[in-house]
């Protein structure tokens, strides 16, 4: 593995493992963050694991990138527990949230480096409510008006059997946002190395 650029979409990624983690002080955070990108190992269909934290806030945001939603289930069911375990040896009290999340659109608005990243839950409980919540969303980002919005990832986070549970948009933007939004800052990335 080796050190690359937090970014949070590739055009080849089909899958994602987003994921929440808060702990009790910044300094746990750090040590956190730095836990996890020390960890990740390689696994098969893998593009990148990036690690983001909230300076107003000792939380992360972790995502990896996947080939394809198969790889990415290979990955929790049969490799996760290992670098999840080393990292609660490290670090405990780490409160988790975690979506598998399938990619179904992207709305792109400029080509330029972002430097802060939000995320947004939005519940869902079927098939129907999912495309509904999605066709918003993408109309929202779209239509949107306000410089800094580089790119916006929608996902379909799924429970552990597959049922879609609610929409995640990934924006990612540059510039200042608004002070009551939680928005993470980079931290580190990892790509497998070629």
């Amino acid at each position: 593995m080796r050190p690359t650029r937090v970014v949070a979409h590739h055009d080849d990624a089909k899958a994602r493992i987003d994921s929440w983690w808060r702990l009790p002080t910044a300094a746990k955070a750090d040590e956190a963050a730095r836990g996890a990108l020390e960890v990740m190992p390689w696994s098969d269909g893998l593009i990148q694991f990036s690690v983001l934290h909230a300076p107003t806030e000792p939380t992360l945001f972790l995502q990896s990138l996947w080939t394809t939603a198969a790889a990415r289930d290979h990955y929790v069911h049969q490799v996760a527990s290992i670098p999840s375990a080393a990292i609660d040896d490290r670090v405990p009290d780490i409160e988790r949230d975690r979506s598998l999340t399938e990619i179904v659109a992207v709305v792109a608005h400029v080509d330029t480096v972002a430097d802060k990243w939000i995320t947004r839950r939005l519940p869902a409980t079927d098939d129907a409510g999912v495309q509904a919540l999605v066709k918003q969303e993408a109309a929202r980002l779209r239509g949107e008006k306000e410089p800094g919005l580089v790119r916006a990832t929608l996902g379909v986070g799924r429970d552990e059997d597959g049922n879609p549970i609610e929409v995640i948009v990934i924006e990612e933007r540059s510039g200042s946002t608004h002070s009551d939004v939680l928005a993470y800052e980079p931290f580190g990335a990892i790509t497998p190395t070629t």
